[in-house]
C-alpha cells in the first residue's frame, strides 16, 4: 500500500511554479500534476506529494499491465511535473 506524504497543499501545489524532471530523477519531489491510472482511475500521485521510489515503481508497474495513464503533462512518462524549488 502506497501511503501519500503530502508537504504542500494540492491547492498550493497546483498553482505553484512547475519544472518538468526525468521520472528516475523525481523521488523527493513534490508532484505538480496528477498521475491516475485507468482502469480503475484512481490517482497515483496527486499536487502537493512526495515522490517515492515506490510511487515511481507502481506507475510504471502499471503501465507494463497495460492500464492508460492520465492526467501527466507529459504522456510518455519521461518526465513528471514538480514543484519548482
Amino acid at each position: 500500500m502506497l501511503l501519500p506524504h503530502v508537504p504542500v497543499s494540492p491547492q498550493v501545489a497546483f498553482y505553484a511554479d512547475k519544472v518538468n524532471v526525468p521520472i528516475r530523477d523525481a523521488p523527493g519531489c513534490i508532484s505538480g500534476e496528477f498521475v491516475m491510472a485507468y482502469p480503475p482511475g484512481i490517482p497515483i500521485l496527486s499536487p502537493g506529494e512526495e515522490i517515492t521510489d515506490e510511487i515511481i515503481d507502481y506507475i510504471q508497474y502499471s503501465v507494463e499491465k497495460g492500464c492508460s495513464m492520465q492526467g501527466m503533462e507529459d504522456h510518455t512518462l519521461k518526465t513528471l511535473n514538480v514543484l519548482k524549488m
